[in-house]
């Protein structure tokens, strides 16, 4: 019984710990949210990587070229 109410108790510190963690990060990173350059660079990257994925599918790698000249002078950068 007692070996069951210390797992017990050690799951629920656990969570704690863990609810804890992440409220502070979150509270912490809403601080920082003035910063839009970054937010801005963040967006930017993120959507090059969706149209890179969607124009350059496993087949199209393989049956084709690979990619474009222009766009790896885009991307690395």
């Amino acid at each position: 019984m007692g070996v069951v109410l210390v797992f017990l108790v050690a799951l629920v510190a656990t969570i704690a710990g863990a609810t804890l963690f992440l409220v502070r990060r979150e509270r912490a990173r809403r601080r920082w949210a003035g910063e839009t350059e970054g937010l801005s660079v963040e967006q930017h990257r993120t959507a090059q990587a969706a149209r890179m994925r969607s124009t350059y599918t496993s087949v199209a790698v393989h049956n084709g070229h690979g990619l474009y000249t222009d766009d790896l002078h885009e991307y690395h950068h």
